[in-house]
């Protein structure tokens, strides 16, 4: 067991920490709104693969330093881990239900 005081040391003590993490959210934000933009950025086909990397990203960081989670137990990872993989499959299952990889490429331009 661990006491309290060995728990919050493991937490980052500088501000800076949190403003990295702030302006790294802040980049993938910016990446996800071009995506929308075609006359400045065109994915083409990997829209919808760079939108879910992204969205994975964001995940992981807002729970690992926002929520702290990074420092708690393993178990709690483990459930937000499952929690995100499971998002993933409804998301990927969903468009694939909807064949909606199928109109990628006839979505007009």
């Amino acid at each position: 067991m661990t006491s309290t005081a060995e728990h919050h040391e493991a937490h980052p003590n500088r501000d800076a920490t949190y403003v990295k993490v702030a302006l790294i959210l802040a980049v993938i934000t910016g990446i996800e709104t071009f995506t929308y933009f075609e006359s400045v950025l065109d994915f083409g086909r990997a829209t919808m693969p760079l939108l879910l990397v992204c969205m994975g990203l964001k995940f992981y960081l807002i729970a690992a330093y926002f929520m702290h989670l990074k420092w708690d137990k393993p178990i709690l990872r483990r459930t937000f881990t499952v929690g995100i993989l499971l998002a993933l499959a409804v998301y990927i299952i969903t468009l694939t239900a909807f064949r909606f990889w199928d109109a990628v490429d006839v979505m007009p331009k």
